[in-house]
């Protein structure tokens, strides 16, 4: 089970490792290098900047489905057509 690592600069990071397993190379002293869930990378963490781990769900996010998801159109919408000079608002 994937472990989320949550750093005092408010930075999460997810790592490929258990609970258990992250907590012993945590422990170990020195930078520990743990292991990314998707890819081929692996990064060195600094205990001493660590607040908290937690366990994290099994699931790898699905980037291609977080890419396709268009941009979220501008809040509002178009502004509203010019009022005919003259013309007050009702109400």
């Amino acid at each position: 089970m994937p472990t989320r690592i949550f750093f005092a600069s408010g930075e999460q990071v997810t790592v490929s490792e258990s609970p258990d397993a992250v907590a012993q190379k945590l422990a170990g002293g020195g930078f520990a290098q743990l292991e990314r869930p998707w890819g081929d990378e692996a990064i060195y963490v600094n205990p001493s900047a660590i607040n908290y781990i937690e366990a994290q769900d099994e699931r790898a996010p699905d980037i291609a489905a977080l890419e396709a998801v268009p941009d979220a159109p501008p809040a509002g919408g178009p502004p509203p057509p010019p009022r005919p000079p003259g013309q007050f608002p009702a109400g």
